[in-house]
């Protein structure tokens, strides 16, 4: 299992458009990919679970990838939550 986090600097925080994007490449993910911020987890994979994590600007988010494939999984997910978030 890889975990890593990721603090929002978008203003927006993690909004429908970025929260797609992320449950896009998720879904098409060969490994499981939790996503936790405060006191809530969702799968990554699914966008109103990602939104329902109201994640705001300055949040946290944790990433949980496991299985196969988890390391490169990991390090595009945290490439691509650099971009969007």
């Amino acid at each position: 299992m890889v975990i890593f986090t990721h603090k929002i600097s978008d203003p927006k925080g993690l909004h429908a458009i970025n929260a797609a994007h992320l449950a896009g490449f998720c879904r098409e993910c060969p490994c499981r990919v939790r996503a936790a911020c405060r006191d809530s987890a969702a799968d990554a994979g699914q966008m109103m679970g990602l939104m329902k994590l109201r994640a705001k600007r300055g949040d946290v988010l944790e990433f949980r990838v496991e299985g196969t494939g988890e390391e490169e999984a990991a390090e595009k997910l945290r490439a691509l939550a650099g971009e969007l978030l």
